[in-house]
């Protein structure tokens, strides 16, 4: 750690500059990790592996070079090729902020207690439970335990670092059930530090044994219940139209709209960088800037998109804090986290008041359709009918379709409980009448 500390001393890497410039930008990222992964049930790899490289960025006159390199002992040739490259590049009228702060580390020392061996015997235990109940099921497990260390510097002074801590177990399943019906199922957490996933069993258990049934239903329109996850999709169309590029490009349907109320009053979305144990929480944005909790969407209002300082630039807003990127890659903008409001009732009560309908966990080729407009149309993956209020089994052979902006627009309903999915907290949604085809 001390050879870097001194690469990126910033008298030091002034020096490597070959000439005139504006500004310039170093980020170096480092990080081990720890991946254990289980196939068809059995021990398939224990691996460890360790990374670390520099990015740098060069504004020479107006113009922006970049250029990165995994060789600590090559930074002074990286700088020559950025400052080189950037009189081919495009103008950046931009300047680099010099006064930021770091306010806390996500990170959490208990990463250190990660034990391979413990997380094997987990995955044991979790294996012969499931085969407990379920004959001849294929489980595939990934474990991964990793730290991290950011450091970024700049011309105008700024020198700030941070320690991160990732643990995360994803779980796929597949069963076959009666007349050769395939079931696959996947489900997954991601923490600061390692923990125990009981809950993961107990959530797959339990729709595996609600999927076993397998009920009919017409084509329609139908009441539909998105849980966490699919609603998390679905939204992510929605939010897409909030990226400060493609505001830029004028492809998103927002376009002139900041400020307008284009939604129903019981929406209201956060873009959150401090959401509560997420491993994806970061204390600075990747160009150094102050991140914060703001509000996208605020009782149906569209309030704001995000930015970076190149496009915040160009659209004539500044940024808001969402540059992201690698030490590999330019930066862009990227949400630091989405919170979604909770509603007024639990989910069971959701599910409750459906005389008939769809509750839709899992899609496949969501992605299909004109998403740019908020159309979907996707085959359900890992659906259930609901009859009076009650989960009955699993519907197959199903498509959803419908555009997801109009839905948004009208009824729908939000559970007061919401679930954290990677960098989201999210509730689940239901919806009065979406297009099934069955």
């Amino acid at each position: 750690m001390k050879e870097i500390k001194d690469i990126l001393d910033p008298e030091n890497i002034k020096s490597f500059v070959p000439g005139n410039y504006r500004w310039f930008d170093v980020l170096y990222v480092s990080g081990q990790s720890t991946p254990i992964s289980f196939k068809n049930n059995r021990l398939h790899s224990i691996n460890q592996s360790q990374s670390s490289g520099i990015g740098v960025r060069i504004n020479r006159d107006g113009k922006t070079g970049f250029s990165y390199t995994n060789n600590l002992q090559h930074v002074k040739e990286t700088f020559i090729r950025a400052y080189e490259i950037s009189r081919y590049c495009e103008e950046e009228g931009f300047d680099l902020p010099g006064d930021t702060k770091v306010l806390f580390e996500p990170f959490n020392p208990e990463i250190d207690n990660f034990d391979p061996l413990m997380e094997i015997e987990q995955a044991r235990e979790f294996i012969a439970s499931m085969e407990k109940d379920f004959n001849d099921i294929s489980i595939d497990i990934g474990i991964n335990a990793a730290k991290g260390f950011v450091h970024l510097v700049n011309s105008n002074g700024l020198s700030l670092s941070y320690r991160d801590s990732y643990y995360s177990a994803s779980i796929s399943t597949t069963l076959i059930l009666d007349k050769g019906v395939r079931l696959d199922l996947w489900d997954s957490k991601s923490e600061l530090r390692p923990v125990r996933w009981d809950e993961l069993r107990l959530k797959l258990t339990d729709k595996i044994k609600r999927a076993i049934t397998i009920e009919k239903i017409s084509s329609g329109l139908y009441p539909v219940i998105f849980p966490p996850q699919a609603f998390g999709s679905l939204l992510g169309i929605v939010l897409s139209g909030l990226n400060g590029v493609a505001i830029w490009k004028g492809i998103s349907p927002f376009c002139g709209k900041i400020g307008e109320k284009l939604f129903a009053n019981r929406l209201t979305v956060y873009d959150d960088p401090f959401i509560e144990g997420s491993p994806f929480q970061i204390p600075f944005d990747a160009e150094g800037l102050s991140v914060s909790r703001k509000k996208l969407i605020n009782e149906g209002v569209v309030e704001r998109f995000i930015t970076d300082l190149k496009y915040g630039e160009r659209l004539g807003v500044g940024s808001t804090g969402n540059a992201s990127r690698g030490y590999s890659s330019i930066p862009s903008p990227s949400f630091n986290g989405i919170v979604v409001e909770p509603g007024d009732e639990p989910f069971e009560s959701l599910i409750k008041g459906i005389k008939r309908g769809i509750i839709a966990e899992q899609f496949i080729g969501l992605g299909q359709s004109n998403t740019l407009l908020g159309d979907f149309s996707a085959n359900l993956d890992l659906a259930y009918l609901v009859e009076d209020g009650e989960i009955k089994g699993r519907v197959k052979d199903c498509m959803i379709s419908g555009n997801i902006i109009d839905l948004l627009k009208g009824e729908f309903y939000l559970s007061s409980d919401r679930e954290r999915k990677g960098s989201s907290l999210l509730t689940y949604a239901m919806f009065p009448a979406i297009n099934i085809v069955a």
